[in-house]
């Protein structure tokens, strides 16, 4: 919204982000780590 997207559109865009999260997590069979990507930086 604070980039002049439509409320509606907005929203699509964060449901899509959370499917793709909940996709991920019952396709791989892992539990969700909210800091996932601190961690893969870390690693490499």
């Amino acid at each position: 919204l604070a980039k002049g997207k439509p409320k509606k559109v907005a929203l699509i865009a964060v449901c899509n982000k959370l499917l793709r999260i909940c996709f991920g997590v019952v396709k791989n069979k892992i539990a969700y780590q909210q800091d996932y990507q601190k961690n893969l930086k870390i690693l490499t």
